[in-house]
Order: structure tokens, then C-alpha cells, then sequence
């Protein structure tokens, strides 16, 4: 028999999942402001290149198979480069500015402060790459359910 010890932040992830799941099922929740977002997303042009040629029902499945499939190892993967990035940016802060008693984790947060404020002025290149993106998925699930 399973116990659950409110001391494990696993069974807590289970738990929300397990009373969001019998919510969902018991109709507690309704998905139709969740079907209108994917349609106001899909309505974008940004992602709708793609679909001016003929694309069918299973294309859009696979598409959207293959997205859940490698969406980890994308996230992953840029991950491991933010933090490569991170950390080489803190060695070299660290090198050239070091002073005595003080903790490294200050040095670090800068750098992840200083990316995370390079990425948000740097949004107006890679954000709409991101729109278009949701835009085509959010296309392949609502072709997907028709």
C-alpha cells in the first residue's frame, strides 16, 4: 500500500496531478477557454506559411507527436547552453573581479541577471520566431481534433 508523507515533494507533484486529472474527468474543469487560446493562437500569421500546402490530418498528429517527443531534449539542450554560458561568463568575472571574502554566488547571480536582461532586450529577434512557432503547433492540434 502506498503512503503518502507530506514530507516528499514527489508525492505533492502526484497528488496535484491525481486532483487535476479527477477534475478534468468529472467536468469540474472545462477545456473550452483552453480550445479558444489555441484558436486565437492559431490565428497568427506568423505560423501559417507552413500550412498553405496540402497538409493532412496525420501529418498534423506526427507534427504534433514529434513536438512532445523532443521538446526535453530542446529544453535540455538550451539549458545546458545558458548554464555553459553562465558559467564561463562567471569565471571571467571572476578572474578579473575577485575581491576577498566574497561568496561566489554573487558573482554568478550577476551573470544570470546580466543573460536574463540580454535576452529580454533581445526579445524583438527571437520572440516572434517563438509566436510562429506556437502558431503552428497550436495549428496541428486544432487540425488534429477535426
Amino acid at each position: 500500500m502506498w503512503s503518502f508523507d507530506r514530507k516528499n515533494w514527489s508525492h505533492w507533484i502526484l497528488l496535484v496531478f491525481i486532483v487535476g486529472f479527477l477534475v478534468s474527468y468529472f467536468g469540474f474543469v472545462s477545456w473550452g477557454r483552453l480550445g479558444d487560446a489555441l484558436e486565437a493562437l492559431a490565428e497568427r500569421p506568423a505560423g501559417a506559411q507552413i500550412f498553405h500546402a496540402k497538409i493532412d490530418r496525420a501529418d498534423a498528429i506526427f507534427m504534433i507527436f514529434v513536438f512532445l517527443f523532443l521538446t526535453p531534449l530542446a529544453l535540455i539542450a538550451g539549458f545546458s547552453v545558458v548554464t555553459f554560458v553562465g558559467s564561463v561568463l562567471t569565471g571571467m568575472l571572476e578572474a578579473i573581479y575577485h575581491r576577498q571574502g566574497m561568496p561566489e554566488w554573487v558573482s554568478t547571480l550577476c551573470v544570470y541577471l546580466l543573460l536574463a536582461l540580454a535576452a529580454y532586450l533581445a526579445r524583438a529577434v527571437w520572440y516572434p520566431h517563438v509566436q510562429g512557432f506556437a502558431s503552428l503547433i497550436a495549428r496541428a492540434m486544432i487540425m488534429a481534433t477535426r
